[in-house]
């Protein structure tokens, strides 16, 4: 773990559990929402700890620097959390693709019985968004009826990823991403890099250290630079060749998704470094990483780049044909960067299994 005394990656989310566990308020259900990567279950075991801490006292919530802690971290209970051996506080995550109705009939037989040792039993659901509409349905039972001393704390990346019915049986938390320096900083301890490569790989994960940890594992950076010279040819040379390489680009591609996402980052981080450059005088110089002809392109048209990408990652879920999809991408950014660049639909994309409404 990151972390070394309490946790400090959410400290508004974490304010707030505080506050409502120290004064008692703390209600039977909770819904963390938050990108992947930002330390939802972290935080929901801090509050499990929090909850069932044997000797924390009110006073002890302010440590040096200013910093929270919702638990002593020291005592048998808080110890038996960080090792996952609580026999009150259950993780439950997908089995499979999915988290099924057994996994939720068998919560319930779990829940109707009195906690074994600490004040409250806590469930904390993982990814709450893949739920079956089974599941769901039995959840909302669970949570329409509370068993006493039970607390449900659901992690979700968005509320409306769930039943509405289930949102508005929980009391919700928005968790931000995290700071990029702090993520820089685990990088640096974790895996040893280099403060230029953590400090870039930190802006790129946009406050996620699970995708930044990603990045860095499977050389992403260097995936994207010969995404993004690849794609800068494709847009610079003839129709001809333009068609040719396309097939080659996609025969030789084993994931488009994640070439797409490089588009998309590498996009991201001149659009930044933009916004950055126009915030500073007339003349300022941009950022290293730009890169020709992106920084030429004013912010609406970036942003329209960045439409195309999502659109087509839509796209490749509904699993398009690969080619078909490639080309329609380029030819879209060769229009926006270099054409009209319009919102038109001059190269539609493909259709795929799925009726996408565009």
């Amino acid at each position: 773990m990151w972390m070394q005394k309490g946790f400090t990656g959410q400290p508004q989310a974490q304010r707030m559990l505080l506050r409502m566990t120290r004064e008692g308020r703390l209600p039977h259900a909770v819904l963390l929402t938050g990108m992947p990567g930002i330390g939802k279950k972290a935080l929901a075991l801090e509050c499990a700890k929090a909850v069932n801490c044997l000797s924390f006292r009110k006073e002890d919530s302010r440590i040096a620097g200013g910093a929270l802690t919702m638990a002593c971290g020291q005592c048998l209970a808080c110890t038996k959390i960080a090792r996952g051996v609580h026999p009150d506080v259950l993780v439950i995550a997908k089995d499979g693709t999915s988290i099924k109705l057994e996994q939720i009939r068998s919560l319930k037989e779990r829940c109707r019985v009195h906690p074994y040792e600490g004040q409250r039993r806590v469930i904390i659901l993982e990814d709450c968004q893949d739920l079956t509409e089974e599941a769901s349905n039995a959840l909302l039972k669970i949570l329409e009826e509370p068993p006493a001393s039970n607390l449900f704390l659901l992690l979700a990346p968005e509320p409306y990823s769930l039943m509405p019915t289930i949102v508005s049986r929980c009391c919700p938390i928005r968790c931000r991403p995290l700071d990029p320096q702090d993520v820089a900083a685990m990088l640096q301890d974790e895996l040893s890099l280099d403060p230029t490569r953590a400090a870039r790989l930190a802006r790129l994960s946009f406050g996620s250290l699970e995708r930044a940890r990603t990045w860095a594992r499977e050389g992403l950076l260097e995936r994207m630079e010969a995404v993004m010279d690849r794609l800068e040819r494709l847009l610079r040379c003839s129709m001809i060749e333009f068609f040719q390489d396309v097939a080659q680009w996609a025969k030789e591609t084993e994931n488009l998704e994640q070439d797409l996402e490089c588009i998309k980052f590498a996009v991201r981080e001149v659009l930044r470094n933009t916004l950055r450059s126009s915030a500073k005088a007339a003349g300022a110089a941009g950022d290293s990483n730009d890169r020709t002809p992106w920084r030429q392109l004013p912010v609406d048209s970036l942003l329209l780049v960045l439409e195309v990408i999502e659109t087509a990652a839509q796209h490749q879920r509904a699993h398009v044909a690969k080619q078909l999809l490639l080309e329609a991408v380029c030819l879209k950014i060769k229009d926006v960067v270099y054409g009209q660049g319009g919102k038109g639909h001059r190269y539609p994309f493909p259709r795929g299994r799925k009726n996408l409404s565009l």
